[in-house]
């Protein structure tokens, strides 16, 4: 990797149930319940405690509801009896930073036991099963993310040097000499992080096998690095959960979730399109059937995907005569900026645009969040990868036309 081209390659990246609240929302209101059957029962035991409050938090969504709140008494025992509305995460909390993430529902009893002055690191807990799994995978989850965070520090180590350096010396040979004696360990590291990232998909896959109808599994599923690539389990996850929990309303969002990407996924047909050409001609995607078919979206204001157009003219010259075709969505909302762009870099395949950019209701159907975005065809009209780009959709191309 070129340190005089690197960016970041990692994100800091946060443990316990961030990834849960993406796919999990609250419900509705929840609240104390007199001491009647069908009510969550929590009794807990904290050292190290002083008489703080103690709160019961719905986390099931971005900033948790406080439902029930307590004060430790002398000996640092706590009680919770609540009545929950749906069965997801909720934190037992004490202050910002000191809190512990259970999976709860209203038919179980659990005890909770831990440090008070350091209760996410410390606790445990009793009588919740599925609370055990997540317990399970956060702590094999702060060892990797842990891992991770040291490399990246080591990798922002050496970038700052090349930076420094770069900035009190404007010889660009001498960058260019140092860069070439810095990369190396920096692309080791980078290989570190490939090797982290497959263990954690190869644990990721793991835990889902072995227990797919579990809430813990919320989760589990961000450790993949790549989502499209692990639909399979996000899939099994909601077939799983489903027959579980047809009605959990806490779950509904992660079944959205999963049913919008099943629907862009590898091997599932391409949402239909049909707009109009610059001449006002309506051209039909599914029209194109039979050949190999790349979806490019693009705009004339897109300056990457003005330049990736040579890329995709040198591909269709290449493989038009075999089969292959382009069907161009522009986001634009200019006509003639649209029409001159295509003249000007000799786009001769298919063009269409309902002149609306991110209103056009194309943004939605293919969940465009940036452009260039390609999506790449087979000859029925399923998905077979996207954004593919230069020598990678050349030669993707190049293998469906053999």
């Amino acid at each position: 990797m070129n340190l005089l081209k690197h960016s970041n390659v990692m994100n800091n990246m946060l443990v316990f149930i961030v990834s849960a609240s993406l796919f999990l929302s609250c419900s509705g209101k929840t609240g104390n319940s007199t001491m009647s059957d069908g009510a969550l029962l929590i009794k807990g035991k904290l050292t190290n405690s002083s008489g703080e409050m103690i709160w019961l938090q719905d986390a099931s969504s971005p900033k948790p509801i406080n439902i029930d709140s307590t004060k430790l008494n002398e000996s640092g025992e706590f009680e919770f009896h609540t009545k929950l509305l749906s069965k997801g995460f909720y934190n037992i909390f004490l202050n910002q930073g000191n809190f512990a993430t259970l999976i709860l529902d209203s038919k179980e009893k659990v005890t909770i036991s831990g440090d008070a002055k350091n209760l996410g690191y410390t606790y445990k807990a009793e009588g919740s099963p599925d609370t055990k799994l997540f317990m399970d995978f956060n702590s094999w989850a702060m060892g990797y993310y842990g891992k991770l965070n040291i490399i990246k520090q080591k990798q922002d180590s050496i970038q700052s040097v090349f930076q420094f350096f770069t900035n009190q010396n404007k010889d660009p040979r001498k960058a260019d000499s140092l860069s070439r004696l810095l990369e190396p360990n920096f692309n080791k590291l980078s290989e570190q992080i490939i090797l982290l990232r497959k263990d954690a998909d190869e644990y990721a896959s793991n835990f889902i096998n072995k227990n797919p109808e579990s809430f813990a599994d919320m989760a589990v599923l961000s450790l993949f690095s790549d989502k499209e690539a692990s639909f399979s389990y996000f899939e099994k996850v909601s077939v799983s959960m489903k027959k579980k929990y047809p009605d959990e309303k806490n779950l509904k969002p992660f079944y959205d979730y999963v049913d919008k990407m099943k629907r862009l996924s590898v091997g599932s047909p391409a949402p239909e399109i049909k707009l109009n050409n610059p001449e006002g001609k309506e051209i039909a995607l599914s029209s194109l059937r039979g050949k190999i078919v790349l979806i490019d979206f693009w705009a004339s204001w897109c300056g990457p995907c003005r330049k990736e157009n040579p890329n995709v003219k040198k591909i269709y010259a290449q493989y038009h005569p075999k089969g292959f075709e382009v069907y161009s969505v522009s986001l634009d909302d200019n006509k003639e900026a649209w029409m001159k762009a295509i003249a000007d870099d000799g786009l001769v395949w298919n063009h269409v645009s309902e002149l609306k950019k991110w209103q056009s209701a194309v943004v939605p159907l293919y969940e465009i969040k940036g452009i260039p975005m390609t999506v790449l065809l087979d000859k029925d009209g399923k998905i077979i990868a996207k954004n593919l780009r230069g020598d990678q959709l050349a030669a993707k191309v190049a293998e469906l036309l053999k």
